[in-house]
């Protein structure tokens, strides 16, 4: 449709209105005032990334998986209908499961009757596939890249079994009380059932080129950096989706975002700039607030640059920063600043933990004990584009008690290459990540911390790792809340992770779109969305 039939459309859905929804707490945000669900039309959606690939093992950031889990369908998912509150966990292709009394046992009763969408079955047997393809290195069809993804979740998996045709069994090593919550809660180590005759047809790394699940929505095409396009499953096992097509059209740039939804090019996007909240709910465009979401932008340290091996200049980095002021300035109170690395829509989330408080002498003074004269301090903070505002924030509180910190940002792709090769003089590098799983505080401490060898520059590393176990296993559900953050709490004295803040608006929502729900997880739900022509 022309961008300005569309914009007439909008705007007349606007005028027609008897009531119009505009910002609440996550409120149903696209709810055209008067109209009633209908079918058909393409709902465009702008997104602040370019994605990665749509392949469920080896795909990474949330942009992505937005995409990918309306191909492909996990064991499980959550209820995304509400806006507030920890998502229910619903069957999905699984109908129903036991747990075992200590939380190693998982058994699945799978759904029957379904179909991937190359019209191949969907079993026991293609369940097993998927995960022999990250976890066997026997098998024909290993991947180690997925396995290396894949271990986020899995890599404490014992066995494997197939108990008949529509039954499934993984045990693991140790209790694993959140397994259920992080089949479906992946931005990373996604656990999406793929169709294994696509596999065997395109290859490993063909899959991602032509992706092939049971969802909703199937592949019809990407043209990278331009869109990618998904039309309604015409044999869903599932309730029908209203839309005929969704469109994913990566917009890097903040204003060359908003004014693709002021336009009417797009009728959703993401990452809304803060400066720009006011401006689109007073042109009729719903820019929903919600508190209880688990994302949360945190920086990480690079252990090679020799500066960063100091707990006390990691410990000065935090006190340096004034996160209660970045998230009112800079974000026009449109973020919360953040204190420990659970976050707010975090099962385990409590108020009142605060790893090291905004204290620019305090911070002085740890780099004078550690030796260091002002500027002696040197290295270089590394941000995607979007991030690039948070990083000069960074960058001037730090050159306030005496570090000379730079600032280079790159687009997506780019800065995923970037991080994944770090430079001595890099320092801090930055994360969007998060879960509602507790078990978050361990994939973000292996994640950030072990992976690059920083146990070995924190005394108290040992009581951290310790405190983590404890927490992951742990079979008891009425202790875990207290046990992961205890565990959080103890990580926190490592400093070896710096939280920033999460952001409490994300989408923007034009009039035209109604169903559009933004509950407490970092994705959505658009089976149940549609548009208003």
């Amino acid at each position: 449709m022309p961008s300005s039939k569309r914009t007439l459309l909008a705007w007349t859905a606007v005028v027609t209105s008897l009531v119009l929804t505009l910002a609440g707490c996550g409120s149903d945000t696209g709810a055209v005032a008067g109209s009633q669900p209908r079918d058909g039309g393409t709902l465009i959606i702008g997104q602040y990334q370019e994605v990665t690939q749509f392949d469920p093992n080896r795909q990474y950031s949330w942009e992505t998986w937005r995409i990918d889990r309306n191909i492909y369908e996990t064991l499980v998912d959550e209820d995304l209908s509400a806006p507030t509150g920890v998502p229910k966990i619903v069957p999905r292709l699984a109908t129903s499961w036991t747990v075992s009394p200590d939380a190693t046992t998982y058994t699945f009763q799978l759904r029957q009757g379904v179909k991937f969408s190359d019209g191949t079955p969907f079993d026991a047997e293609a369940v097993r596939f998927n995960v022999r393809r990250f976890t066997d290195p026997s098998f024909e069809y290993y991947d180690k890249v997925s396995a290396a993804t894949m271990s986020l979740v899995y890599g404490d998996l014992a066995s494997f079994e197939v108990v008949d045709d529509h039954t499934v069994r993984y045990t693991f090593k140790h209790p694993f009380l959140d397994f259920l919550r992080q089949i479906p809660n992946s931005g990373n180590a996604a656990s999406g059932i793929f169709s294994p005759e696509a596999l065997k047809k395109y290859g490993q790394d063909g899959l991602a080129e032509h992706p092939v699940g049971t969802g909703p929505f199937v592949f019809t095409e990407r043209v990278r950096g331009d869109h990618t396009t998904l039309e309604r499953n015409p044999d869903y096992w599932g309730q029908r989706p209203h839309l005929d097509k969704v469109i994913f059209k990566p917009i890097g740039d903040d204003q060359s975002r908003v004014a693709a939804l002021q336009t009417g090019t797009v009728d959703v996007i993401s990452r809304v700039p803060p400066d720009s909240v006011s401006t689109l709910e007073s042109g009729g465009f719903s820019v929903p607030e919600n508190k209880g979401v688990p994302q949360i932008i945190y920086y990480s340290f690079n252990f090679d640059n020799p500066y960063l091996r100091d707990q006390r200049v990691r410990q000065a980095i935090i006190q340096a920063v004034d996160r209660k002021q970045l998230a009112a300035n800079i974000y026009k109170g449109h973020a919360e600043a953040a204190t420990s690395i659970v976050n707010q829509g975090n099962e385990a989330y409590d108020a009142s933990a605060v790893d090291y408080p905004f204290d620019p002498q305090a911070a002085k003074k740890l780099l004078a004990d550690a030796g260091y004269q002002p500027g002696q301090v040197k290295f270089t903070i590394l941000s995607d584009t979007t991030g690039q505002p948070t990083a000069e924030y960074l960058q001037q509180s730090l050159t306030a008690v005496g570090i000379d910190a730079s600032v280079q940002s790159f687009e997506w792709i780019t800065y995923g290459t970037r991080t994944a090769n770090l430079q001595p003089q890099d320092g801090l590098y930055l994360g969007e990540w998060g879960y509602v799983a507790p078990s978050w505080v361990k994939i973000a401490h292996n994640n950030s911390v072990v992976k690059h060898g920083g146990d070995a520059y924190s005394a108290t590393s040992a009581a951290t790792v310790q405190a983590i176990d404890a927490a992951a296993y742990n079979p008891d559900p009425a202790r875990s809340a207290e046990l992961w953050q205890a565990a959080a709490q103890s990580w926190a004295k490592d400093a070896t992770i710096f939280p920033l803040l999460s952001f409490n608006r994300y989408y923007a929502v034009a009039p035209r779109v109604g169903g559009f729900v933004w509950p407490q997880q970092n994705h959505y739900d658009l089976s149940r969305v549609w548009v208003a022509d």
